[in-house]
């Protein structure tokens, strides 16, 4: 009995070790607010503006190193919630890049500067175009959307300016607003290009949002995207996807109906 007790006092030992590891390791280490850490906020918030995705490599030469980054990172993610009500996101995949997003984005294209609500604008139409077509969008089509709306990507447009091109095609996808894809089946075929969701757009907006938006642009209740809904997010993740049932059977021809629609109005 006594072997026993001992057994299980050392595995609770153990056990509140483990976990007094895992919390330390989880919690961010006590860091003082040093010229190194002002660096890399003050470089962050600097190139914040352009909403291009910030590397992480970019951050080493501010600090001592690598480990010096990894160390001040946490207090340099609460520095910037706490203060300038910014989170700090870091983006899927290598190498390691993050994005700045507010916490509380702007309600109203009112909030918008001069410059920025036309982009803003051209921006949430082609996300709720991609979005109601089925989450990827051929460029060619896109395009051909867009100049039934009178914007030629081509030439300049009264209210979205010039550039309409290079913005979509450049600053959108920098941004990780837009991700742009290209592909050829053969080398005699013309490539096509893809257009889908950024990672940047999956954080500041939702399905919903644009759902909401659909609802009122083209005067139809929400429940008529839903199948446009559930083939967002089953695509977002396909490790949940589930066996095909009749109702999913449904989905091809109710974005069919969508599609339809849309190319009616």
């Amino acid at each position: 009995m006594a072997s026993t007790s001992r057994n299980a006092s050392q595995r609770r030992n153990t056990s509140r070790s483990q976990q007094s590891i895992n919390a330390t390791q989880a919690e961010p280490q006590h860091v003082e607010i040093d010229q190194q850490v002002r660096a890399i906020l003050n470089f962050i918030l600097c190139h914040s503006a352009n909403k291009v995705p910030i590397k992480h490599n970019d951050l080493i030469p501010l600090t001592d190193g690598k480990a010096e980054v990894i160390k001040r990172l946490p207090l340099v993610t609460q520095l910037l919630e706490n203060l300038y009500g910014i989170k700090l996101v870091q983006l899927d995949g290598n190498p390691k890049r993050y994005i700045c997003i507010a916490e509380a984005p702007p309600t109203s294209t009112f909030e918008l500067t001069a410059t920025q609500r036309p982009q803003f604008t051209l921006l949430y139409i082609i996300l709720t175009y991609v979005f109601l077509r089925g989450c990827h969008i051929e460029e060619s089509k896109l395009f051909t959307m867009l100049d039934t709306l009178g914007v030629n990507v081509h030439e300049e447009h009264e209210y979205f300016g010039s550039d309409i091109s290079k913005l979509i095609e450049e600053t959108f996808v920098k941004q990780e607003y837009l991700k742009r894809e290209r592909s050829q089946l053969n080398p005699f075929d013309d490539p096509k290009i893809t257009y889908s969701w950024g990672q940047r757009a999956k954080r500041e907006f939702t399905y919903q949002q644009v759902i909401q938006f659909a609802s009122k642009l083209f005067n139809q209740d929400v429940s008529f995207f839903q199948k446009q809904l559930m083939m967002a997010e089953a695509m977002d993740n396909p490790e949940g996807m589930q066996a095909p049932t009749p109702a999913a059977d449904n989905t091809n021809t109710s974005n069919t109906d969508c599609n339809s629609f849309m190319d009616s109005q």
